[in-house]
């Protein structure tokens, strides 16, 4: 039995259910359409229009419709040689060839028709169905036995181009005889052959599948075949069940010749305010004997009314490799569960977060697992004052099971972390923003931050309380210079002045969020740089920096930012081995550029004062219609305090390249440039054309810092188009033709 997997309450068919339960169940469906929905009290048939060269009464009960004759029953056209219509018996009788258009884009095309009975009986001899410009299905001979079920014999179905130089379709779908099931929506297959390359490959002699209305089914869904280091050669067979039509079961067992034993379930349900998604696996495996493996996972999300949503997100293995071990790689997890409202301008969210590394160096146990947090903001205008005012009102609090020792103090930041923190941080700000004279942009601004920290299990690192004032005035002046070349170039180059004045005194407290501040285009105007409350950014200093723009009239653009920071007083509120420490921060400079042809270019470097490079991150993509190309390069310091024990240089390539009209290669690999080892490389190939779609590749993943050993995979899925949700790709036409 075949299944249809359809997103619940509503969607397209399903990608990847079996091509038996598709093919021959779409002409039984198409039949119905040669005979009108209803016949008058005289089983007369519903002619809209009949067009015809000639048209002629036959005795007195006959009428006979000759040469180029079209018929229209609603939204369905009947093109015929001869129609003759007999009253006293109501029977219908075409001669072809004849071609049956639904206006549904499907064709049907026979040599003849016999219809009687008030069109609820018949039979068609020769027909051939195209659907949708994509299956094509043969039969002998198709019978209407009755209003409820339609027989057909010697049925061909595939999606398979078939020209007279290759009369073999790649594909196609035999069955002696088929009995399709109206009032059941099911079809009834005898014995059914599936072939590759005119080659049997599968028999079944009884079948029973959902016709193509029957959007949701029970049954199997394609196969993937995967072979790697751990399990050998394995393959799963997902199996789709239908409970209800808003919810669904999907069973996937996964077996392997070296042992492994694993079963994954998916239950899905749909609400009419969301959507619920649980599932989970459980294995037995020969990469950890004798024990039985696993994870488990629950998805929603959920319209609660008054613009309130709840989501959630959950996951959890039973050990730090099971993910990798079954093809999700992921080093770091996130639980959460949220409750958000947002208005035009409120935003309101409580959370509850759970953290989990797997990471072969990280202990979990002096990870903040457990993370709670609820924030309030409000911005509006302010009468009389002008400009607008904004607050945020954020509560958090983390709990690790052991409390860490810090690798690297600084002054007022303690590298120490406790067990508990709890949070609780007001802030209050307001910008107003002007034009000057001469078209120089004005802001001038206003921030007070307030802050209560309360921990628990500190180890004499900290007080049991700490409460902390930060306020903060602001002015800004930005010049917007246009310049327009002669050849339609336009260039906007903008300087930018920012002054911040903020208190020196910092209390100590623990930093948790804030140990990886970023410098980037995207945060030097503003006024803290840490991404947590924990530490803010303190003392007198101006963020200086200009941006060029061009735009060219042929359709490319370019950016470049160079900026830095100047501080009165070196605060050492960041660390040696980052951009921002010191009295001056490194230089800035970020640059883009975008071409009308597919091509992107963005850097991002930080220099020191003698231009030494500390950091650097570029990245290129290419995209045209035969190839893709998309390889990035990083290099970071090392950073204790970051927890980044030695400097990260990495290149990576992911690259495909279009070999023919149906192949395509691609290549892609990640090497470590600090350690001079490669970290991840793959090759494969993906073969389509108008009715078949094969995805081959070989990847090899080199021992890294969560993965203790390398691992070998190759993967192969073959995808049957034009069936089954899967939308074949344009047709070449026959050269032969």
């Amino acid at each position: 039995m075949t299944g249809l997997q359809q997103p619940l309450r509503q969607g397209r068919a399903p990608r990847g259910a079996a091509v038996l339960a598709r093919a021959a169940s779409l002409l039984l469906v198409l039949v119905l359409a040669v005979m009108p929905a209803r016949a008058t009290a005289q089983s007369t048939p519903e002619f809209a229009t009949l067009i015809a060269d000639r048209l002629f009464i036959d005795g007195a009960t006959r009428l006979v419709a000759e040469g180029n004759v079209e018929a229209l029953f609603g939204t369905t056209r009947l093109q015929a040689r001869r129609v003759i219509y007999d009253r006293a018996t109501g029977a219908l009788s075409v001669e072809g060839p004849m071609v049956l258009n639904d206006g549904r884009d499907v064709i049907m095309l026979a040599d003849a028709a016999e219809l009687s009975d008030g069109m609820r009986r018949g039979l068609i001899r020769s027909a051939r169905v195209v659907f949708d410009e994509q299956l094509q299905i043969a039969a002998a001979t198709v019978e209407r036995l009755d209003e409820r079920f339609t027989e057909m014999t010697a049925v061909v179905a595939s999606s398979c181009e078939i020209c007279a130089t290759r009369p073999t379709p790649l594909w196609e779908i035999r069955a002696r005889r088929v009995v399709h099931d109206d009032e059941a929506r099911q079809v009834y297959f005898e014995n059914a052959q599936f072939r590759l390359f005119g080659l049997p490959v599968l028999y079944v002699p009884r079948l029973r599948v959902p016709d193509p209305r029957l959007e949701r089914a029970t049954g199997f869904l394609s196969p993937r075949f995967t072979v790697n280091t751990g399990h050998g050669i394995g393959l799963r067979t997902p199996y789709f069940i239908v409970l209800s039509q808003s919810r669904d079961l999907t069973l996937t067992p996964f077996v392997s010749n070296r042992g492994t034993r694993a079963l994954e379930l998916r239950y899905r349900q749909a609400f009419a305010t969301g959507l619920l998604e649980l599932g989970g696996t459980v294995a037995r495996d020969p990469i950890r004997p004798g024990e039985t493996r696993g994870m488990g996972y629950a998805t929603g999300d959920f319209a609660l009314g008054r613009n309130t949503r709840l989501s959630f997100n959950l996951i959890q293995p039973s050990d730090r490799s099971f993910l990798e071990d079954y093809g999700r790689d992921q080093p770091r997890l996130t639980s959460d569960i949220t409750l958000e409202r947002i208005t035009r301008d409120t935003r309101q969210r409580l959370q509850l977060l759970q953290f989990r590394s797997l990471r072969l160096g990280d202990v979990n146990a002096r990870l903040p697992n457990q993370v709670g947090q609820a924030v309030l903001e409000h911005r509006r205008d302010v009468p009389g004052l002008g400009g607008v005012a904004g607050l945020r009102l954020e509560t958090e609090f983390l709990r690790r099971r052991l409390m860490l020792p810090g690798s690297e103090a600084m002054p007022g930041v303690n590298a120490d972390r406790p067990r508990q923190m709890g949070r609780v941080s007001l802030d209050l700000d307001w910008r107003r923003d002007a034009v000057l004279p001469g078209g120089v942009l004005g802001a001038v601004g206003l921030h007070l931050g307030l802050d209560h920290f309360r921990l628990s299990d500190t180890g004499g690192a900290f007080g049991a309380q700490v409460s902390r004032v930060t306020p903060n005035v602001m002015a800004e002046l930005r010049w917007p210079l246009l310049r327009s070349d002669s050849d339609g170039v336009r260039h906007v180059i903008e300087p930018v002045a920012q002054v911040i004045w903020g208190r020196d005194r910092m209390a100590g407290v623990p930093v948790e969020a804030g140990r990886m501040p970023e410098f980037d285009e995207g945060n030097l105007f503003s006024l803290n740089r840490f991404p947590g409350a924990e530490i803010r950014e303190a003392g007198l200093r101006a963020n200086l920096g200009a941006t060029w723009t061009r735009h060219d009239p042929e359709g490319w653009t370019s950016t470049l930012t160079l900026g830095r920071i100047w501080r009165q007083r070196d605060l050492g509120q960041f660390s040696a081995a980052t951009p921002l420490s010191g009295g001056s921060s490194n230089w800035l400079l970020a640059g883009s550029l975008d071409m009308m042809d597919g091509l992107s270019l963005s850097n991002r470097s930080h220099f020191t004062s003698d231009f030494k490079l500390e950091r650097t991150a570029f990245e290129l993509d290419w995209a045209t219609e035969t190839y893709s190309i998309s390889t990035s390069y990083m290099r970071i310091l090392a950073n204790p305090f970051e927890e980044r024990a030695a400097t990260a240089s990495e290149w990576s390539f992911e690259g495909t390249r279009q070999l023919s009209e149906y192949w395509t290669g691609r290549v892609g690999w990640r090497y470590d440039i600090a350690q001079s080892r490669a970290a991840r490389a793959l090759v494969g190939f993906n073969y389509q054309n108008e009715c078949l779609r094969v995805e081959m590749g070989l990847e090899r993943q080199f021992a890294s810092a969560t993965t203790p050993a390398a691992r070998t995979s190759f993967g192969l899925n073959l995808d049957i188009l034009g069936i089954g949700g899967n939308p074949s790709r344009a047709r070449r036409m026959c050269s032969d033709l």
